[in-house]
């Protein structure tokens, strides 16, 4: 298999899963979600007609109707990292505006009773506040308070503390209630066309016989009950916000998917289509108050960047929430390798230069091997092409016949393949790395790319890519024109992999045309030096 060979299969390949997850499997799934959510609703409306917040179990107490419903009351605090809006439905964070290096980030623009919110059918109101703490206080009833405090941290690890007191005269039974998360983790600017994809419910677990914890994705639409978990939220690529329970133990988790806006498909040529979100709840069961006595429910929590060097700091292995994929252990190694050249350059985009330079020194004999390879059977194209045509009607003949043509020449086609087998490792880690890295988020390179987490956004880098690319299967053309088929792929494959990755971030596309460059030039010399052999 020669490098044209490789890229086909990879375009083919992302167009076809891209196919069907566009129009296949996503709109399947959003079928299965309307009907799913049309479904708690109704629950939910028959469930609104009872008391949510005291048991019917309750003796004496009962929970009086509001003479009227009260507005909903906002109340901000303003952090160095965040500007945190709580809502009085519920105590929950309703707006977090994310300070970022670019520009302030609204991490919760939908609409849902917020991030952390408890109990939404109670008003709560503000009772007190420092500099880096604010606590709200909310009536069940008669003698039975809530209160409900955020510290906020420089660490990053912040803590809530739900308290219910009970001064009346009586023992109260609290009814099941839930911490709330969603609908919906937001991004930034660059980021939000993947969103949808990128978002999850997610917890993190450790496993009986495994070294590190585990992240587990929680299904939609479904109740599920887990015991010991660390840690439960929402994540997106560069976001997540985590409950971490202390001293409490959870029922079970609920998810579902929530409409929360329109995206259009292909800039409206398709037309319009829901854009989903999830929403999270963590249930917690019922719990008997006796007379003067409070019940607390303390947790920390995390909000904010999923910054992979800064949250290996923190507790509750955080750092579980960003995946380096299947080859993990290589993309860890390259993020060590990307952040030790940065550290000697102060730059992110020389950084990758650098890495990509290493990697084709690693694989340099493999890769001049290839390119032997490569050069020998483009020179054996016309009697390759006079065996295909003499033996066209006998397979088995012209296998023979193709095989005694190599060994003559001494060519080996296997060893056309072997650095793939080393190259697809090695890309599909870095790939992860660049993709998942925080630290190129903002990170200048040079010139007109401010920001290697996002696209070009002249679109230089992708064309001058495809323009090596399509040089170097010049250079290369009569490797496979025997095949129509394949000669109109390699043909097109320039244009189709400038097309792909014209939306990739920056950072990656730099990686690619820096390797594209060295390949052409090992390519170049090669193919020269064995003209001057012959």
């Amino acid at each position: 298999m020669n490098n044209r060979q490789f890229f086909m299969t990879i375009v083919v390949f992302l167009l076809v899963v891209t196919g069907y997850q566009q129009f296949v499997v996503i709109p399947r799934a959003r079928q299965a979600q309307r009907a799913a959510q049309e479904q708690l609703k109704q629950q939910q409306g028959n469930a609104a007609a009872k008391p949510a917040i005291l048991s019917e179990q309750t003796t004496g107490i009962v929970l009086e109707a509001p003479s009227s419903v009260k507005p909903e009351k906002l109340t901000t605090l303003s952090l160095p990292h965040a500007d945190i809006t709580f809502s009085s439905k519920g105590a929950g964070i309703k707006t977090y505006l994310f300070k970022d290096v670019l520009g302030d980030v609204d991490l919760t623009p939908y609409e849902g009773t917020g991030y952390f919110a408890t109990l939404p059918q109670v008003d709560f109101t503000e009772a007190a506040r420092t500099k880096d703490s604010i606590t709200f206080t909310g009536d069940l009833a008669a003698g039975v308070t809530v209160s409900k405090k955020y510290t906020f941290s420089d660490t990053g690890i912040h803590h809530i503390k739900l308290t219910f007191t009970n001064n009346s005269f009586q023992n109260v039974t609290l009814s099941d209630w839930s911490w709330n998360f969603g609908p919906g983790l937001a991004t930034v600017k660059s980021e939000m066309s993947d969103n949808e994809r990128e978002s999850k419910a997610v917890y993190v677990i450790q496993e009986k016989g495994k070294k590190n914890p585990t992240l587990k994705t929680l299904s939609q639409n479904t109740d599920q009950s887990v015991q010991g978990w660390i840690w439960a939220g929402i994540e997106n690529r560069y976001f997540l916000t985590a409950l971490i329970p202390q001293e409490w133990k959870s029922g079970a988790f609920a998810v579902e998917k929530e409409k929360i806006g329109l995206q259009k498909r292909l800039g409206g040529i398709l037309g319009e289509s829901e854009l989903m979100g999830p929403r999270l709840q963590i249930n917690v069961p019922s719990q008997v108050i006796a007379v003067n006595t409070s019940r607390s429910y303390e947790s920390d929590f995390y909000f904010g960047p999923k910054d992979y060097n800064e949250l290996q700091k923190l507790p509750y292995h955080l750092d579980r929430s960003i995946e380096f994929g299947f080859f993990g252990a290589l993309g860890k190694i390259a993020r060590r390798i990307l952040d030790t050249f940065y550290g000697w350059t102060g730059n992110y985009g020389v950084a990758i230069i650098m890495i990509t330079i290493l990697i084709q020194a690693l694989l340099f004999k493999v890769t001049v091997m290839q390119y032997k390879t490569m050069a020998k059977m483009k020179k054996l194209q016309p009697e390759m092409a006079k065996i295909q045509a003499k033996y066209k009607d006998n397979a088995q003949e012209l296998n023979l016949k193709v095989m005694e043509l190599y060994r003559k020449h001494g060519v080996n086609p296997l060893s056309g393949c072997l650095p793939i087998l080393f190259q697809m490792p090695i890309f599909i880690a870095l790939y992860n790395a660049l993709r998942t890295s925080w630290s190129l988020h903002g990170a200048k390179f040079a010139l007109w790319i401010t920001d290697l987490s996002s696209k070009d956004p002249y679109y230089i880098l992708p064309i001058l890519m495809g323009a090596v690319m399509f040089f170097q299967q010049r250079s290369n053309a009569s490797v496979g024109a025997t095949d129509p088929v394949q000669a109109n792929m390699i043909k097109y494959m320039p244009i189709i992999f400038t097309l792909l990755f014209m939306n990739f971030p920056s950072g990656l596309v730099l990686y690619w045309l820096t390797n594209s460059l060295i390949s052409f030039g090992i390519q170049t010399f090669i193919n020269k030096k064995l003209v001057k052999a012959s």
